[in-house]
C-alpha cells in the first residue's frame, strides 16, 4: 500500500515540517472561565469541587493529568517549587481560591488545560499564549510535531535537542522516540497480557520491541555523526489501565501516528540525500509497516472487548488524531532537513489524505 501511495512523489527531496506546530482554540469567555476554575468539562458544582475527570491538580503532590502514577509530574501539573510559563506549570502559590471556594488556576495552567482537552490529550504544550477579546478568548497551543516511534502514557520525556544542527537535532529526537517505543511496547504487552490478549499478539509485540531497540541504535548513531547528543527517554511504571484507555491510545499512537510514521519512513528510504540514510530508512520502513499492521490487529482485538459506546469513543479519538496530524503537516518547513528525505509539506498533506482515503476512513 505504501509503495502505491508514494507513486508520483517525483524526485523532490523537499522540506519537512518543523519540530513543532501551533494550533489555535477559540473559546467563549464563559468556557475560558470554566478552564480557569480547573473545570474543563462543565460548570462547577455548588460546593466548588472540580467535576472534570482529568483536571489539573495543585499542590506539592501532583500527578500527570493523563496518568494515575503518583511519581510523575508534567506540564499540566503544578509542583510546589516549580515555575515554567512556557510549559504551563506554575508555583502552587500562583493558584488562588475562586468565589466558589475551589482552586482557581493561573493563566498558564488554564492555557495548558485547554491544550490538553481541545488539541492533544497526550502531548504537553511547548508554549501556550492567551489572547482575550470582548467576545472570545484565543488560546494558541504550540506542540511538538510528531517525529518517530509509538508513545505510551508511561513515557515522560520528548528528547528535544535544540542545540544541534537541524538534521542532527531531528535525528536525536527520532532516536529518543525510537527508544521510548521500546518502553511503550513493553508496557503495552504487560497491560494486554493482564487483560488476556492472545499469545500471538503478545509475541508480535515482543518482536516489535527488538525492532525498536535496533532502530534506536542506528538512528542515534546517525544523530551523533552530525554532532547531536541523544537523550535517553524517561519513563515510569503504571498500573494496568482500563481497556478503553488502552484502546484509545493504540488507535492514536498505533493506527494513526505509527501508520503515518511507516509511510514517512518509506518516503525517506526513497528520497534521503545520503545512501546510508536511505538504507537505514529502508529497513526502518519495513519494520514500521509491520508495527502499523500490529496496531490494527491490536485494535481489532480490543474493539471486540468493548461495548458500543467504547468502540465509538475509540473511533472518535482516531478521527481526532487524524485531524491533528493533518493540521500539523503543512505548517512548518525547514530546508536544512532536506537531507533526511522527509516529505515536503504539500507532499505530506497529499500522502496523509490518500492514506486517510485508503485506510483510516474505511476503519469501523
Amino acid at each position: 500500500m505504501f509503495a502505491n501511495l508514494l507513486a508520483g512523489c517525483g524526485d523532490s527531496i523537499g522540506n519537512c515540517k518543523g519540530s513543532q506546530y501551533t494550533q489555535e482554540v477559540e473559546l467563549t469567555p464563559e468556557e475560558w472561565s470554566e478552564f480557569q476554575r480547573n473545570n474543563p468539562s462543565g460548570p462547577p458544582d455548588p460546593n466548588g469541587t472540580t467535576t472534570g475527570p482529568d483536571a489539573v491538580t495543585t499542590g506539592a503532590s501532583t500527578t500527570d493529568a493523563s496518568t494515575t502514577d503518583a511519581s510523575t509530574t508534567d506540564a499540566s501539573t503544578t509542583d510546589a517549587g516549580t515555575t515554567d510559563a512556557s510549559t504551563g506549570t506554575t508555583d502552587a502559590g500562583a493558584s488562588t481560591t475562586d468565589a466558589t471556594g475551589g482552586e482557581a488556576l493561573s493563566e498558564a495552567e488554564a492555557c495548558a488545560l485547554v491544550c490538553k482537552y481541545r488539541v492533544d490529550e497526550f502531548e504537553q504544550p511547548l508554549d501556550c499564549e492567551v489572547t482575550q477579546e470582548a467576545t472570545k478568548v484565543i488560546v494558541a497551543c504550540t506542540l511538538p510535531a510528531y517525529c518517530e516511534g509509538r508513545r505510551h502514557a508511561c513515557v515522560t520525556s520528548r528528547g528535544e535537542r535544540a542545540e544541534a544542527e537541524p538534521a542532527g537535532a531531528w535525528l536525536a529526537r527520532a532516536a529518543h522516540d525510537e527508544a521510548a517505543s521500546v518502553h511503550a511496547f513493553r508496557s503495552l504487552a504487560r497491560e494486554l497480557a493482564a487483560w488476556g490478549a492472545p499469545a500471538e499478539l503478545l509475541a508480535r509485540i515482543d518482536a516489535a520491541v527488538a525492532d525498536e531497540v535496533r532502530h534506536a541504535e542506528v538512528v542515534a548513531n546517525a544523530a551523533r555523526a552530525r554532532g547531536a547528543e541523544v537523550t535517553p527517554p524517561t519513563h515510569v511504571a503504571l498500573a494496568v489501565r482500563e481497556l478503553l484507555a488502552i484502546a484509545v491510545e493504540n488507535a492514536v499512537e498505533g493506527c494513526v501516528r505509527e501508520t503515518w510514521a511507516a509511510l514517512s519512513a518509506a518516503h525517506q528510504a526513497r528520497f534521503a540525500a545520503e545512501p546510508a540514510l536511505r538504507t537505514m530508512y529502508e529497513e526502518i520502513a519495513a519494520d514500521e509497516a509491520r508495527h502499523a499492521e500490529l496496531a490494527w490487529a491490536i485494535d481489532a482485538w480490543l474493539m471486540g472487548q468493548l461495548d458500543a459506546a467504547g468502540r465509538a469513543a475509540v473511533a472518535s479519538a482516531r478521527r481526532a488524531a487524524i485531524a491533528e496530524l493533518q493540521a500539523s503537516l503543512g505548517l512548518l518547513e525547514e530546508p536544512a532537513l532536506r537531507v533526511l528525505g522527509l516529505p515536503p509539506a504539500a507532499t505530506a498533506v497529499r500522502l496523509c489524505g490518500e492514506l486517510d482515503a485508503a485506510l483510516w476512513s474505511r476503519a469501523a
